[in-house]
């Protein structure tokens, strides 16, 4: 009997190992290349003297073993370990290896087995699946550097997926197993996800626990207060009373330690003449009209006339204390590339590079990027929709980025990728539909059928998709009204029903009372065209003084209105970027030094504009 075990194991572990050598060849997933793995992955357990094991001693000790539990074990030790030395198509071959054998996972086992599972799901990208997956186990891994490893996982898991309170409490019960050298390093840790829950994500109710709750506080203080500082800096030495010994202290002394300079000198870089100047003057339009509300002046700066260095040397013979501007990219990032020191910065478009991770407290980059309306439109149409959406987009650079945006956010989900259907020019446009839509098969059945049939009578009706609830048009709205028929023309009456979504780059000053061509789209667009702010009138005036200004531009206008609240609440928009306000362009908030928007929601229908509430 133990001579029939060992062999079996043997045999496992041999089959094992051969599975990894090919593990390029096999069919296991690959993990994303996009996302780095930031926590580190620690093997489950070391030797009696103190050295841990490799992935190799583990299948060592796999092969060794006298009981299924005991190979289950070091098969599981070799699962992380090859995480840990970032070999993770390895660790995928193990998990499957486990997974696939006769013998299940063992209760006593089951807690790290888990752990191996979740951190492969969140090198994938799978938050959510990783919050699941580890969650049921985390008070069954009793050594501390697996319930350390354990919760920060499920806290980074729910970062991403935008769950920021979570994320923080999460990250707080991880600092109970920490072992940093300072206080000072576990409080940034929970800051690090607590400074961007928004006002909805925290509690109404303080929470009984007196460490979360002083945390909660905090938060809750720069979310009522954030426009009224004497507030909450009332708010906050009372806070140093009550809870003389919190973590949270030193974020609460360093914000009211800090200078955070009122503007005062401010310069604006626009576009006053040339090619851009119509865009220029719409941006310095909403400025002046905020600035009327205001105490403070604008000197503007034609950008068409300057280079960049000139308007370096202008801003500082100025003495200024804040800039707003440029409004080109390649201005934008030459100017990055050389800032000044002192000036708190607004750019209005944004560079290139990636975002670093590294908070600049200096300056923020405000762009009206059409790829932040499709990563919305994503996370719309997954709340929304029961089946999976289909595309249909330009085959151009343009096309590429925001159909990437759109699936980026898309997968994010726990969603498999979005199928898409490319077109190169308007000729294409109803066979890629007719495709996509399942028409094209469905023809071909049809003649198929007739073939076989001979004379005999059969449906002739050809059926779309039923696996599809939603279809996603990124493009312009020449493109969109193109397409639009063709897709209503190709559903069948035994398909479920399909929404059409779309961007704001649908709606132009030409239809803005109604569409019936687009009768059913939905698309996202600037609260303050939708007529949903409270001072929309602000941008209707200003479109009847400019009757050549398109919609386009009154975004811009919109741009320059929230400019001026922006740069007043710059400092505190990036030292808690969970804070939002209701702009003209949607709810503004920060994050990595870059302004986000949360655009609203309309739809055509009965020939209106009619605003999603």
């Amino acid at each position: 009997m133990r001579s029939h075990f060992t062999n079996s194991v043997k045999g496992v572990a041999v089959a094992l190992l051969s599975a990894i050598v090919l593990t390029q060849c096999s069919s296991v997933q690959k993990p994303a290349d996009d996302t780095e793995f930031k926590q580190p992955v620690e093997s489950i357990s070391t030797q009696p003297d103190g050295v841990a094991r490799t992935a190799e001693q583990w299948l060592d000790e796999a092969v060794a073993a006298e009981t299924p539990a005991d190979q289950q074990y070091a098969l599981i030790g070799a699962a992380l370990a090859f995480q840990q030395q970032q070999q993770w198509q390895k660790s995928a071959a193990v998990i499957g290896a486990i997974e696939a054998a006769e013998a299940p996972v063992t209760n006593e086992n089951l807690p790290q087995f888990q752990l191996a599972k979740a951190h492969w799901h969140f090198k994938q990208q799978q938050w959510q699946q990783a919050i699941k997956t580890i969650e049921p186990s985390l008070k069954r891994l009793n050594k501390r550097d697996q319930r350390l490893q354990a919760l920060t996982l499920v806290a980074d898991s729910h970062a991403r997926l935008g769950e920021y309170w979570q994320a923080a409490i999460s990250q707080i019960e991880a600092e109970q197993f920490s072992q940093h050298d300072s206080a000072t390093a576990g409080a940034e840790a929970i800051w690090r996800y607590l400074r961007q829950a928004s006002s909805h994500q925290l509690p109404d109710r303080r929470p009984l626990t007196t460490n979360i709750a002083g945390w909660w506080r905090v938060a809750k203080s720069f979310h009522q207060y954030q426009q009224q500082p004497k507030q909450l800096a009332q708010q906050f030495q009372q806070w140093l009373s009550s809870y003389p010994d919190h973590h949270a202290r030193q974020i609460v002394e360093q914000w009211l330690a800090a200078d955070w300079q009122a503007p005062e000198n401010i310069i604006a870089l626009l576009p006053l003449s040339g090619r851009y100047a119509l865009q220029g003057t719409a941006v310095r339009d909403g400025l002046i009209a905020a600035a009327a509300e205001s105490t403070f002046t604008i000197r503007f700066i034609d950008t068409n006339r300057y280079n960049v260095e000139q308007q370096r040397e202008q801003a500082l013979q100025a003495n200024a204390t804040h800039i707003i501007g440029p409004l080109l990219k390649q201005q934008v990032q030459a100017w990055l590339q050389q800032p000044l020191i002192g000036p708190y910065h607004l750019f209005l478009n944004e560079a290139d590079t990636p975002e670093s991770g590294i908070i600049n407290q200096r300056y923020l980059q405000f762009a009206l990027a059409p790829e932040d309306e499709a990563r919305q439109a994503a996370a719309r149409i997954s709340e929304k929709t029961e089946r999976a959406p289909l595309l249909f987009s330009v085959a151009n650079a343009s096309g590429q980025r925001l159909v990437n945006s759109f699936q980026q956010r898309w997968q994010q989900q726990d969603n498999p990728p979005a199928e898409v259907g490319w077109y190169n020019q308007q000729s294409e446009m109803q066979g890629i539909v007719e495709e996509r839509l399942g028409i094209s098969g469905s023809k071909e059945r049809i003649r198929q059928v007739k073939i076989a049939a001979g004379k005999i009578i059969i449906d002739e009706q050809e059926r779309s998709r039923a696996d599809i609830d939603a279809v996603y048009l990124p493009g312009n709205l020449e493109q969109v009204r193109l397409l639009k028929p063709f897709i209503d023309v190709n559903l069948s009456p035994f398909a479920p029903p399909l929404t059409v979504f779309g961007s704001s780059a649908v709606h132009e000053r030409s239809n803005m009372s109604g569409d019936a061509d687009l009768s059913g789209v939905e698309f996202s667009e600037s609260p303050a065209i939708l007529g949903q702010h409270n001072k929309s009138n602000y941008v209707m005036d200003w479109l009847q003084k400019r009757s050549n200004a398109r919609l386009s531009d009154a975004r811009l206008f919109n741009m320059g209105y929230d400019s001026v609240y922006l740069l007043q609440q710059a400092a505190l928009l990036n030292f808690v970027p969970g804070i939002n306000w209701s702009g003209f362009n949607g709810q503004l908030s920060v994050s990595f030094n870059r302004v986000q928007r949360e655009l609203d929601w309309a739809i055509f229908k009965d020939n209106k504009v009619q605003p999603i509430e």
